[in-house]
């Protein structure tokens, strides 16, 4: 791009500088030869004048008037030769005065006629020019003709010389206009390639690649534009990498998930069928069974859940009374509270909240689960509800065994367990999290989890609205 430009610019500019040279000496040229025209036009008529009266006079003194015109003509040769002025005077064809040198001879034959009107013209006579003018003297010497020859050589050399100078003069300037606009495109152009090579890496998935901020005030621009899309790419690719990681750690995880029931199911009703088992036996299998299938229920429906909850479709939104959501919750739990002998309490400092009261109670259900299996027996369980700079919160705090800093950041995974054991023992399969943190941004909500190993947890749902 920048060598079609540079061809293109140069050869426009380069035309229109010739164009405008030659307009120019042409017209100039035209304007110096009219007024030299004139000029020996003037200075003609001036020696047809002076000739005729010096003709009248020296006639008077007996004289022929071929004689009186060579005694006229005589006053002037010198006079008009240092200047490169000829004269002849015709009568008819026949030449009866010459002041041309013998060196110098114009074959020109003038037929004789009274001319109505001085002619002018521009001969060549060996290499070189001369105006011609050619007249009739006045009043009684009609019959003769003056003609004027003018070199003017000299000066159209010159002027042909200017014009050469000019030409040379418009070839160095549009030489210098070539250098300086290869330069100027090269600076121009200096980002522009630039970015076409960070593209070109960009392209490859080199996405750190970034361009100097440097030039003038558009190309700084165009440079913190360039710089601010790599960001942004840079950004979503990051962005598709770990959601590919995820996705692929999802897939892992749940064929271990799935792996580990489907195998206890397969080995036990194979054992069933190719074995004599007792009816107690038979019992004990059947309820494996049935616990393992129980657990490739609730994966599915969890899968399930999540996968509806990442649709980006609205979900319906109503005032929730916290005091009959916390009670609910509550009533639904007692008894697995009862069993660990945890002692549960709740403070509500705000009334409502809005949003889908189903998936809500889902949400602080999962949560006090979470809080009941990871408390200590006779622990203590605390659920509130209150405003912390503006925004509302519901808060589940457990004084159980806790997280480290290296399991929060994983917790929220889907199919991660802080306790595997405990988890599988319990039911769990690592899902509950995850769900959970969809139904908060389904809320535009924010899922904050506050652990310290031995000390216990502290869950906040953060509501914007």
């Amino acid at each position: 791009m920048k060598n079609r430009t540079y061809i293109w610019t140069l050869t426009l500019f380069v035309l229109f500088v010739n164009i405008g040279i030659t307009l120019f000496c042409v017209i100039t040229t035209k304007q110096n030869l009219t007024g030299l025209k004139e000029s020996y036009l003037r200075e003609h008529y001036f020696l047809v004048n002076s000739i005729t009266k010096d003709v009248k006079v020296i006639e008077n003194g007996w004289n022929t008037i071929e004689e009186s015109i060579n005694y006229a003509c005589e006053a002037y040769k010198e006079q008009y030769m240092r200047q490169g002025i000829y004269l002849q005077v015709y009568k008819g064809k026949t030449c009866v005065y010459s002041s041309l040198p013998q060196s110098l001879v114009i074959n020109q034959l003038i037929e004789h006629k009274e001319m109505e009107a001085t002619t002018l013209g521009i001969i060549k006579q060996d290499g070189r020019r001369y105006v011609e003018i050619v007249g009739n003297l006045f009043d009684a010497y009609k019959e003769y003709t003056l003609v004027y020859y003018a070199d003017v050589t000299d000066t159209i050399n010159s002027w042909y010389g200017m014009n050469r100078g000019l030409f040379i003069a418009g070839m160095i300037f549009s030489l210098i206009l070539s250098i300086c606009l290869f330069e100027l495109l090269k600076y121009i152009f200096a980002p522009l390639e630039k970015i076409s090579f960070i593209s070109r890496k960009i392209a490859d998935g080199q996405y750190k690649e970034k361009l100097e901020i440097s030039g003038g005030e558009e190309i700084i621009e165009v440079v913190q534009s360039f710089n601010t899309m790599s960001d942004k790419i840079q950004r979503q690719m990051q962005s598709l990498e770990e959601y590919a990681e995820e996705k692929q750690r999802l897939i892992d995880d749940m064929a271990h998930e799935l792996g580990t029931p489907l195998t206890a199911i397969y080995g036990y009703a194979e054992y069933m069928l190719n074995t004599n088992v007792n009816e107690e036996e038979r019992y004990t299998f059947l309820h494996y069974i049935l616990a393992e299938s129980k657990r490739l229920k609730n994966i599915s429906e969890n899968l399930l859940d999540i996968a509806v909850m990442r649709e980006d479709k609205e979900i319906a939104m109503t005032a929730i009374k916290l005091e009959q959501l916390f009670r609910r919750v509550h009533q639904t739990e007692i008894i697995k509270l009862e069993n660990k002998e945890i002692q549960f309490s709740y403070n509500i400092e705000i009334d409502e909240i809005t949003g889908n009261e189903d998936l809500i109670q889902s949400l602080v259900m999962n949560l006090l689960d979470n809080a009941i299996k990871a408390s200590n027996p006779r622990g203590t369980i605390l659920m509130r509800a209150y405003m912390k700079e503006g925004k509302k919160v519901i808060e589940i705090q457990d004084h159980g065994k806790g997280m480290t800093s290296e399991q929060l950041l994983h917790v929220k995974e889907a199919f991660y367990r802080v306790d595997k054991s405990r988890s599988r023992k319990e039911g769990g399969n690592g899902l509950g999290l995850a769900l959970c943190e969809q139904i908060a941004k389904k809320h535009h909500a924010e899922l904050m989890i506050e652990s310290k190993l031995g000390e216990g947890t502290s869950v906040k749902i953060i509501f914007d609205n």
